[in-house]
């Protein structure tokens, strides 16, 4: 608990502030992460580092778990997930209760495409860029059960939040009973307005389900002021938290409703709220402390300082490539409709190579999609990144650009 306490201090005596254009603060954020400085790493969609307060907490708990794995030492992981539990409703707006641990949002997602009732000839609403766990998913079960699945296309990049809205309302019939949709998109960084399709499924009386995947942990998101029936989040994204660990969040009312994916010792009928959907058997406890640790350094540094920088961060890689020629940029250039997912393409040089090319000369870790309308290179900075790295990303690019 050293380096956490130490860690703690840092931050709080930081010069500045945490506003998103104190560099000073961030690079002792950032300073807080293990990070090999021979990589440009801008890659946040897909798996962040996590802190060295997180693996520190971590590390001591999967010691202490293998050192004595009796039941009377795990007794004290029941209190410490529920602590973590209270930690994630306070995160999202929502209550403990609500809440289910699960391994990623895959998992969640697939929780919600798996437990709620559905008949041959109801209709979920999806759209194009959903995650294949919250797009495929529906399919197979549409395969299985008959349901009828409409993927409204994602438009890239959106003209206006109205085009958002209104191509879901478009799709909506009598039969829709679902609406479930990806709230930021790892495809092109579509942020589509949530509120808004919430009230689109409410006046359908329709099941409303929100992909949080590129949004727990970047946003300060509030579920209760959004008003979305369940809500899935991973860890190992922009929360910096430990792999195979996630959130579920399920209404309260909406509950009784999912049906759990696994049943087995430890489930019954009196589990209190979300947590009938995450007995799973034995579970990995000193992953759950790590799971609050990673939720504790959010909290710490505030998630409107977090998503504020984060916005800024991406803002100027967008701006950065959007003034570059031979660069096609794929996300809007509206903020409003963009956080911190940036796609973008290069004129003369196809995916791969430029992927390529870009790691063995400049060590520029990000991502990539070969093909598809979604086709490009994709830069997705956190906290951890600088303003300088967002520089040498997009001089990067300039220089193979052409």
């Amino acid at each position: 608990m050293a380096g956490w306490a130490a860690m703690v201090q840092a931050i709080q005596a930081a010069p500045g502030s945490a506003s998103p254009a104190h560099e000073d603060y961030w690079k002792l954020v950032k300073r807080q992460f293990p990070l090999d400085d021979s990589v440009l790493y801008l890659n946040a969609a897909n798996v962040c580092p996590a802190s060295r307060g997180v693996l520190d907490r971590h590390l001591e708990y999967l010691r202490d778990f293998q050192s004595n794995p009796s039941f009377q030492n795990r007794l004290k992981y029941e209190p410490l997930a529920e602590r973590a539990r209270a930690k994630a409703g306070s995160l999202l707006g929502v209550e403990a209760d609500e809440i289910a641990f699960v391994r990623n949002t895959s998992e969640g997602a697939c929780t919600i495409v798996k437990g709620i009732d559905l008949k041959a000839g109801d209709e979920v609403i999806l759209t194009t860029h959903n995650h294949p766990s919250n797009l495929d998913s529906w399919k197979i079960r549409a395969r299985r059960d008959g349901i009828v699945v409409k993927a409204v296309p994602t438009p890239i990049p959106p003209k206006s939040k109205q085009e958002l809205i209104d191509s879901i309302a478009q799709a909506v019939t009598p039969k829709t009973r679902v609406i479930s949709v990806t709230h930021v998109t790892s495809t092109t960084g579509v942020e589509y307005p949530a509120k808004e399709i919430v009230e689109i499924a409410r006046k359908a009386n329709a099941w409303m389900h929100l992909d949080g995947a590129q949004t727990l942990g970047a946003l300060d998101v509030n579920l209760r002021e959004i008003g979305c029936d369940s809500y899935a989040g991973s860890a190992h994204k922009w929360p910096m938290g430990p792999l195979e660990a996630g959130v579920l969040y399920v209404k309260r009312d909406r509950i009784p409703q999912v049906w759990p994916s696994i049943v087995t010792a430890g489930w019954s009928d009196s589990l209190v709220g979300a947590r009938k959907l995450e007995v799973f058997g034995q579970r990995d406890n000193p992953r759950l402390v790590a799971l609050e640790a990673a939720f504790d350094f959010l909290m710490l540094i505030g998630m409107p300082n977090v998503e504020a920088r984060m916005r800024a961060l991406a803002q100027r890689a967008i701006q950065g490539l959007a003034e570059m020629g031979g660069v096609k940029v794929k996300t809007s250039l509206d903020p409003k409709l963009a956080a911190g997912v940036v796609k973008f393409e290069l004129n003369k040089m196809a995916v791969k190579p430029a992927y390529d090319l870009l790691y063995s000369r400049h060590k520029m870790a990000i991502a990539s999609t070969p093909t598809g309308d979604a086709s490009g290179l994709r830069i997705s900075p956190h906290i951890y990144n600088t303003m300088e790295e967002v520089d040498r990303a997009i001089a990067a690019v300039k220089e193979i650009a052409g």
